[in-house]
This record gives C-alpha cells, structure tokens and sequence, in this order.
C-alpha cells in the first residue's frame, strides 16, 4: 500500500547537509530532513482532506501526518494516514460546559471505517482520498523537499557563520 517516492539529483545538497551535521551533530542534524519531509507530507494531507467524503467533519479532521516507524538507522519517512483514535478532547469552552476536558481517547467508528471507504468492500465501491491525493502531488514533492533542504542549509550556515 505504502509509495515510495525517489528524490535524485540531490547530491550537492546532500554534501552539504553532510557537512552541516559534522558542525551542528547530534539529533540536530535530522532536523532539516525531517521537516522537508513533513511539509511534503502536509501537501498531501491537505489534498486528501479537500478529496474526503464529508457526511462528518470527523474523517476529514483526523487525516495527518506521522513520522514513519521501523526505518533503518539514519532514514526518515512521513506517513499521511487517517488517525486509529480521535483526538484528546481540547481545553476549551466548549468542552469544559460539557465537561469533556481530559477525557481519554474514544474510538470512533469514522475513523475505523475509513479504510473502508479507500479500498471498497465487497458490497461497496471504493472511494478513495488518500492515494489519488499522492498521485497529484507525486510530481512536485521531490521539489518540494529539495527547496526546504535548501532554505534549510542556508539557514544553518547564516547561522554558523554569525
């Protein structure tokens, strides 16, 4: 299900990124990856939420972004996929009339369900958000993360050098 999308012709930029994380060190040195990375991921996110069938607010609200678990060491990865729980409920107004504040995480059925409405079943058409909002998108996201790796260098070079 997962697409992998191959960013090439990035070796200067690489060089430089490599140089950088010899100065800056640590886990620092990820932080420019990770948030091109993420701003990729949001296009996508964003896409998929104007796709979205909305009867609720609740499936659309709960399309995000995460960083992608059991990579190798050293690689980096966002995932743009429908939240497994709804959201903690917010510190707000609203919810405290309620009396919902710092209530635990509840399932709701939207969210199970959405996985349903991307592929279909075998009684209902699929009625995909998440894959055709990659596939627009899939054209302009390696640009998307070489221009925030580049604005990323030189924000950390201005900053080296001052």
């Amino acid at each position: 299900m997962a697409q992998t999308v191959r960013v090439e012709g990035l070796r200067e930029l690489e060089k430089k990124l490599k140089s950088l994380a010899d100065e800056i060190g640590g886990k620092k040195a990820a932080q420019p990856v990770k948030a091109a990375l993420r701003k990729a991921g949001k296009v996508v996110q964003k896409d998929a939420q104007s796709i979205v069938r909305r009867k609720t607010d609740l499936l659309h609200d709960n399309i995000i972004v995460t960083t992608a678990k059991r990579l190798k060491p050293g690689s980096f990865g966002m995932n743009v996929t429908v939240r497994a729980k709804a959201r903690k409920y917010a510190d707000n107004a609203k919810n405290r009339r309620a009396g919902k504040v710092g209530k635990k995480f509840k399932d709701y059925g939207a969210l199970y369900y959405g996985r349903f409405l991307e592929f279909g079943t075998s009684r209902m058409p699929p009625y995909p958000f998440l894959r055709p909002a990659f596939e627009r998108n899939k054209g302009s996201l390696p640009n998307i993360i070489r221009d925030e790796l580049a604005l990323a260098i030189q924000k950390a070079v201005a900053k080296l050098k001052g």
